[in-house]
């Protein structure tokens, strides 16, 4: 029973987590870690695979440019909202459901 354990353990260590990016308005170029992921839509934008650890996200729209660190657990499924209304950004706190 121990040795199951810590398989399990060692495995959920390494799993890749994913990160989804709920971005408005529409339009909105949305790079992880210096590379583009997407540009916001009717869909948020679903990156999966990475690893555990901080992650930068940045969002440019209309030559205005937003940063923010994101932090992933192994395994972690997290949800970052942003709403840029105004010339405003408006984040809220990253989820985990």
């Amino acid at each position: 029973m121990l040795a199951l354990a810590l398989a399990s353990q060692l495995v959920l260590a390494g799993a890749p987590a994913q990160l989804t990016i709920d971005i408005q308005p529409a339009g909105v170029e949305v790079k992880l870690d210096g590379k583009k992921v997407g540009t916001s839509g009717e869909k948020p934008i679903v990156v999966g695979k990475l690893k555990a650890g901080v992650h930068v996200l940045r969002v440019e729209h209309k030559g205005d440019a937003h940063e923010e660190e994101v932090a992933l657990k192994a395994g972690e499924k997290k949800t970052f909202v942003l709403k840029l209304e105004d010339g405003r950004k408006e984040p809220s706190e990253p989820s985990s459901p």
